[in-house]
């Protein structure tokens, strides 16, 4: 069974009338109003899952042990997922929410990755999520991006 409902988009009153997000590495993001928006830290759990990739490699094929390593991997895998997406949902509903316009830099990611050096913190932040989530909220509450 499926329902198909339109949805009259909410409006409501913009504290600022305009923001631009300059988005980083260090600090997520940098506020034209100069607020600034730490990301959380990936360093304990990605550790922990380089750890037990090392420890997996080792294990035989096969074994149970070896089942179980795995699923702990995929576990921690998760947590960092689900603490990025809560992350970036909390950020851009908040974002959306107090600005009117929101202009977000356009980075060329594919082009940055490349940089061995920088890869990781890179795919780590979510820029592409985050600019999805702003333009699908903006949309829904009448917002201009």
């Amino acid at each position: 069974m499926s329902f198909v409902v339109e949805i009259e988009p909410v409006q409501s009153e913009a504290k600022n009338p305009s923001v631009g997000i300059d988005l980083g590495i260090k600090t997520f993001a940098v506020m034209s109003n100069g607020e600034k928006v730490e990301s959380p830290s990936y360093k304990k759990p990605c550790r922990k899952v380089r750890k037990l990739q090392r420890k997996l490699a080792r294990q035989p094929k096969d074994s149970r042990r070896r089942n179980v390593t795995r699923i702990r991997i995929a576990k921690l895998h998760n947590q960092i997922a689900d603490t990025r997406k809560d992350f970036l949902h909390k950020l851009s509903t908040k974002i959306v929410n107090e600005n009117q316009v929101i202009i977000l830099e356009d980075l060329n990611v594919s082009g940055m990755v490349r940089n061995r050096k920088l890869s990781r913190a890179i795919s780590q932040q979510g820029w592409r999520e985050f600019r999805t989530l702003c333009e699908a909220k903006s949309e829904k509450f009448g917002r201009e991006f």
